[in-house]
């Protein structure tokens, strides 16, 4: 595949200026409370009358401080002789136990550079159906000259996503049955080779044959949770069971005496079943999506087979039960059509946007608002195709606006970047690269907030090649003139996941 651009634009900067946080979080920013006005306090003064004032009440302000000195030290001598039960409470616990998703993206001031310890990872199924990975050295660093098994055997389809602690997790349909596996990243790498734990059963969907579709989300709790679509169309669920709550004995010296004492704590241990059980979700699909937004539910997307568009968002953040998901929407209208593609994405303020493609080649725009509600804006267009486009990815840069990247029917590579999320106004799609056939993308974020666009060759069904080029600068719509060769063939299907645990 000739990835060669057919003439390369060298693109101005935006016109319009970067919106500031204030900006991108428009009508949905929070008031800040005022402060409470302090009482106000007599200043010093030096005549005679304040000095005996201040004389006559020295003594008794030592009193006072030595009579709470004693009181506090009778407290704690008390408390370290104590043997009696001491709870730690749950809900502290808990949450010390989660992790973060990573650093909130944000719109910085000039001059500040963005950072995210993090690379860049691509796994895919490759022409001999075996998952294999490719990453980034280290944060912005080269990609690694050889792909390395994740792990044996063959495979029909995986998708990706991220671990509580941040290491790269995947789920995969080995060949031959229905049965699903379960990987992550080895959290103990030693070493230039990357290692991942032995793959763990998770079952198969109840009378599944195979999986068209799968998708990946972290819930409010960080645990992961798992969406597939089987080969008949029906929606099946699985999540990540919490920790449970142990209680532990130990026995402590407090500080400031040479006496232990014995109390009960609460730890935080594996769950007995790392798993629930699978759980139809109503409803038929060809093809699914999971996005979480900002306060934690997940919200899925899905096509059926009639192309028509739905979503449905889990009703609390901990949903444990079908009953707990809203019912689907049909979000297609008159006017935008049936649709061929979808790339939600997380944006400003926390609330999603969703990227459509519609089935006449143009891409069109919808956004919760207020973000995290059930209610989304009407229908809009950032910018329309001269010629229909096939293909669409969307990302987030450092800054948090949101970039889309896509190709039309005449193989023209296009980028449409987001000035500013409180207007919603866009640089338009502006053309900057080209192939000779159809291509896939996937956009995402470097630990420097630049963007990388993968593109893959699909015209192969051994598989296509992979290749990879970033922006040349942070908020920059120009973008690198060559292409990276990660693949010159062989890759059938490939998903971009940011590593959040890299090797430094």
């Amino acid at each position: 595949m000739n990835f060669e651009p057919r003439r390369t634009n060298i693109m101005a900067k935006k016109a319009a200026p970067k919106s500031t946080a204030r900006d991108s979080a428009g009508k949905n920013a929070t008031a800040k409370k005022p402060v409470a006005a302090k009482a106000p306090t007599a200043k010093a003064t030096s005549t005679p009358v304040a000095k005996k004032a201040a004389a006559k009440s020295a003594p008794a302000s030592k009193a006072k401080a030595a009579l709470a000195s004693a009181t506090k030290k009778t407290a704690l001598a008390k408390a370290s002789a104590s043997t009696a039960k001491a709870t730690t409470p749950v809900k502290a616990l808990a949450v010390r136990a989660k992790r973060s998703s990573g650093p909130a993206l944000r719109h910085l001031p000039p001059g500040v550079k963005f950072f995210e310890l993090s690379r860049l990872m691509v796994i895919a199924i490759d022409g001999n159906s075996q998952l294999v990975q490719k990453a980034q050295n280290g944060p912005n660093g080269p990609w690694a000259k050889a792909w390395s098994p994740v792990a044996p055997g063959t495979y029909a389809i995986m998708a990706t996503g991220l671990t509580r602690d941040g290491r790269v997790a995947v789920v995969a349909q080995p060949s031959g049955g229905p049965q699903l596996v379960f990987i992550t990243e080895d959290a103990n790498q030693v070493g230039p080779i990357e290692k991942w734990n032995p793959p763990v059963n998770i079952g198969a969907v109840p009378g599944a044959t195979g999986y068209q579709s799968m998708s990946m989300a972290r819930d409010a709790d960080g645990l992961i949770e798992i969406f597939v679509v089987t080969a008949n169309g029906q929606i099946w669920w699985i999540r990540e069971n919490p920790p449970k709550v142990v209680e532990k004995t130990v026995t402590v010296t407090p500080p400031g005496t040479d006496k232990p004492i014995t109390i009960t704590v609460q730890e935080l241990a594996p769950p007995d079943k790392p798993w629930s059980d699978w759980q139809q979700i109503p409803g038929s699909v060809v093809a699914i999506s999971a996005k979480r937004q900002g306060d934690g539910r997940i919200v899925l997307f899905g096509i059926n087979s009639g192309l028509n568009l739905y979503r449905c968002q889990q009703s609390v953040a901990r949903t444990t039960a079908v009953g707990q998901w809203t019912p689907w929407v049909m979000m297609n209208t008159p006017t935008t059509g049936t649709f061929v593609g979808m790339s939600p994405v997380l944006g400003p303020g926390g609330g999603l946007n969703f990227f459509g493609l519609t089935s006449n080649g143009q891409v069109v725009h919808t956004r919760q608002q207020p973000a995290g509600s059930d209610t989304w804006t009407p229908w809009a267009t950032p910018g329309f195709s001269r010629t229909p486009i096939y293909t669409l990815a969307s990302g987030i840069q450092g800054d948090n606006d949101i970039v889309l990247v896509g190709s039309d029917r005449s193989f023209v590579h296009q980028f449409n970047a987001q000035n500013s999320a409180r207007t919603q106004n866009w640089t338009g799609w502006r053309d900057f690269s080209s192939s000779d056939s159809n291509v896939e993308f996937k956009l995402d974020y470097n630990a420097d907030g630049r963007l990388m666009l993968f593109s893959h060759a699909t015209r192969s069904p051994a598989g296509g090649g992979l290749w990879a080029k970033r922006q040349t600068a942070f908020d920059s719509t120009e973008w690198d003139l060559d292409w990276d060769q990660l693949a010159d063939g062989g890759i059938r299907r490939f998903s971009v996941v940011r590593d959040l645990t890299p090797p430094v």
